[in-house]
């Protein structure tokens, strides 16, 4: 590589001509429909009926290595693609056919996340594709398997959602980056061959472990032959390129052949292996949240051996980052339009994530981890996500670098407290060498990188529905008044106490029917998509002999079961407490009907509920305590369920965006909110009813028993800019999170925008298309979000630092 501007800043603003010209071709891009995997997986399915589905969904991978389109983009240092295109949705037959079939001609047009399509690739579709996977697929036979009653609140009523893992790949996990880096494809492929060889095929059990080696050794082979087109490709390239890229294109195909192989020697063969690993994920399953990582840590050994014998500059290295940066941005992870508004923004959940204690519990922050965060300042994309670990001793540089990047307005950094999250690691039965070792996987989901199989989005439950359906005995006003919840008795007849007793048991219905609903999702995702590929790259599957939807992998966990609203029924329960039964201003059946008008000729009540209700996020100790009763209870039911795959469900509080079209079907609320509303995201505090100050929401949240919900909790902030401008704003940012830590609070992430901002780009969105903001858990670009998410977004309190 022969970078053009060899002098850089850790401050960012660094102008790389090569990343400028990659940035500007991938803002180009318009999301767009790519069948080709599914063109070529069906016609390997068509090839190996009979065989055992591990086997063909091997053959199909390894088909899909060898036969699919590549590219190396111009400019680019880093090669592999997860599609035919920048910003495509893959096709995953398997997943896909039920809800694209029905979506094939309003795809284009859908208000949250549309994506082009050609009429020929239709008709490919309708007349080809579609009806070989008819009654094959994973949604098809979930939905046979599901029990009525639990059909009847599942579907298509958004008072929980448990679909997203019948319509697109479990993905959430991160392969084992260490040993990837120490050993190599070759010396790997070379394990699998040894343990085969080892066992006897006529024993029933070690020919089943044959079959499962076979199989992962062939996606193996797979993703070597692909690793060697590239190699290809670039020497073609090279011989009719000159000057400067032809030698990048000679150092790329030089880097493939030797990654085919063996173990990475450099840091940019380090990085390119890393890519090549996560498109080869994406390939066997279109989902998300496979995840490159701690990056500064496992890829430090070949940056300090590159600075050491002088093959490597900081600024080349830089560059380096922010190509790969570019490349991951360009993933997409598919959904059906219902799926989109509850994952909106086209991410794909690539984590990163910088800083925190090393293995033997001291900070392993090194100059990587700046270099990480820098690029984040450079590359102003939505993905991958830029995550940081944060601990009482982290450095004071540090913790003024994420500032500097927070205070940009991107998003970025999501910041993790490692004490709690450690807990949450130990909690999943994890030694103390793994937890502190921790990475991210999607949202805000701790994870033991190549260690673990967890599913961190078993489905959402909906607390303000739980108050919704106390209030109108188990009546969804918005799903047409039917009876989607219990008939808990009438309000009217009940003490304030026997209310949070009836919200429980609703909870407990709503958590139940979706740990059912999982339940029969694992075992149809065992019997018909097994993932050799990625199994591979987990520890405990080459001893176990099973892949990781078998439970073969080291730690199987979960799924989680994530609530959505909590601020909403603390809230609620607060104005009711207080306004029904301590003040008396209102009787209870009072409220029922102002509820069922949505306030509409009750305004002053509305008022008076919103303005005098004491609520979440103001530092109020009895209502914050209500927080922490409602979700420790959900915990305790959700812990006592026990999933297909054995272990117990785990907890998380944290919204993706579900909090948007949850509160699209949750009517009128106690404390004023109007019908179709979006609820609070996370453990964060509805947007406008937090008066206090960010210290005020801290110590709030910090109520919440965070570490016992281990698949993560999530905490959105949004700071005026201004108040957060120059030196003293960085200090601000910087002692908020300090502060945080202090709490034991387990997530936080910031949004530095205004207002009017917001508002100018949803008026004119034609100008604003790079303008990036945290939605919950995650970044998209705002002009791409539907006007619901935006809304949310824009009346989100703003706190001054």
């Amino acid at each position: 590589m022969n970078t053009e501007n060899r002098t850089f800043s850790l401050e960012g603003e660094n102008h790389f001509p090569r990343i400028e010209k990659l940035i500007e071709d991938y803002r180009k891009a318009r999301p767009s429909v790519d069948i080709e995997r599914a063109r070529i997986y069906t016609e390997s399915f068509k090839e190996t009926e009979g065989e055992d589905i591990i086997t063909r969904r091997a053959q199909a991978f390894k088909d899909y290595c060898e036969k699919r389109e590549i590219r190396i983009a111009d400019h680019q240092l880093i090669a592999g693609d997860v599609a035919r295109i920048p910003r495509a949705g893959v096709v995953d037959p398997v997943f896909h056919c039920g809800w694209l079939s029905e979506e094939l001609d309003t795809i284009a047009t859908r208000k949250q996340d549309p994506y082009f399509i050609s009429e020929e690739d239709k008709k490919e579709l309708r007349e080809t594709i579609f009806p070989y996977w008819k009654g094959k697929i994973v949604s098809e036979l979930w939905l046979r398997q599901i029990p009525p009653y639990v059909r009847e609140m599942a579907v298509k009523t958004g008072i929980i959602d448990v679909e997203i893992k019948t319509q697109s790949a479990a993905g959430e996990t991160a392969p084992y980056w260490e040993k990837a880096m120490n050993t190599g494809l070759g010396q790997m492929e070379k394990e699998l061959a040894d343990a085969i060889d080892a066992l006897d095929p006529i024993d029933p059990e070690s020919y089943e472990k044959i079959t499962f080696y076979k199989a992962c050794k062939m996606t193996l082979e797979g993703l070597k032959h692909y690793i060697l087109r590239f190699a290809g490709l670039a020497e073609e390239q090279a011989d009719q390129a000159a000057g400067k890229r032809k030698e990048e294109l000679e150092r790329i195909a030089a880097n493939c052949r030797y990654l085919s192989d063996n173990k990475p020697k450099t840091f940019w063969q380090g990085l390119q292996l890393t890519y090549f690993i996560l498109a080869g994920c994406m390939m066997e399953g279109n989902g998300p949240s496979y995840s490159p990582g701690r990056m500064d840590q496992y890829l430090y050994p070949l940056y300090a051996k590159d600075m050491e014998e002088g093959r490597l500059t900081d600024a080349q290295t830089l560059e380096l980052i922010e190509a790969f940066y570019v490349k991951t941005a360009e993933s997409t992870w598919f959904l059906s339009a219902n799926a989109a508004m509850y994952f909106a923004g086209y991410q794909p959940f690539h984590s990163i994530i910088v800083g925190g204690i090393d293995k033997r519990g001291k900070d392993a922050t090194n100059q990587l981890s700046y270099l990480f965060i820098t690029a984040k300042m450079d590359v102003q994309l939505h993905s991958p996500s830029l995550c940081a670990r944060v601990h009482q001793q982290s450095p004071e540089e540090l913790i003024a670098h994420i500032a500097k990047l927070a205070r940009l307005g991107t998003g970025f950094p999501a910041i993790y407290n490692d004490e709690v999250a450690i807990k949450m690691m130990l909690l999943s039965g994890g030694t103390m060498e793994e937890a502190r070792d921790y990475q991210m996987v999607g949202c805000v989901e701790p994870f033991m990188g190549g260690k673990m199989a967890k599913w961190s989005d078993g489905g959402h439950y909906n607390y303000a529905a739980a108050m919704e359906f106390v209030l109108h005995n188990g009546r969804s006003i918005i799903n047409e008044n039917k009876l989607l919840g219990l008939e808990t008795g009438d309000p009217q007849d009940m003490t304030y106490d026997e209310i949070k007793d009836a919200v429980k048991q609703q909870l407990k219905y709503m958590i139940e029917s979706i740990s059912i609903c999982a339940n029969v999702n694992e075992k149809v995702c065992a019997e018909l998509t097994p993932y050799p590929f990625i199994s591979t790259f987990l520890e405990g599957t080459l001893h176990t002999g099973k892949d990781l939807t078998r439970g073969g992998v080291k730690y199987t966990i979960g799924p989680a079961l994530i609530g959505t609203g909590i601020a909403d029924l603390v809230n609620s329960l607060s104005a009711i407490k207080k306004h029904v039964f301590d003040d008396k201003t209102i009787t209870m059946g009072e409220l029922i009907q102002a509820l069922k008008a949505n306030f509409d000729g009750y305004e002053k009540i509305r008022l008076m509920l919103q303005n005098t209700t004491p609520m979440y996020g103001n530092d109020i100790e009895e209502v914050d305590a209500l927080a922490g009763e409602m979700t420790d209870y959900a915990y305790s039911v959700i812990s006592q369920c026990k999933s297909w795959r054995g272990p117990h469900f785990i907890s998380g509080l944290y919204p993706v965006s579900s909090h948007v079209p949850h509160g699209l079907v949750v009517g009128a609320l106690p404390y004023g909110r109007l019908s179709g509303k979006a609820l609070a995201d996370g453990c964060s505090p509805n947007g406008g009813t937090d008066h206090e100050g960010p210290t005020s929401v801290l110590k709030s949240v910090s109520r919440i028993n965070h570490e016992v919900h281990t698949s993560g909790t999530l905490l959105n902030m949004k700071l005026d800019p201004q108040s957060v401008s120059g030196d003293l704003g960085i200090k601000r940012i910087s002692d908020i999170i300090r502060t945080f830590v202090d709490l034991n609070i387990y997530h936080i992430q910031f949004n530095v925008v205004s207002r009017e901002l917001l508002r100018a780009a949803q008026d004119k969105p034609e100008e604003h298309k790079s303008l990036i903001v945290r939605v919950a858990g995650y970044s998209a670009y705002f002009t791409e979000l539907c006007e619901e998410m935006q809304d949310d977004i824009i009346n989100r309190t703003i706190h001054q630092a």
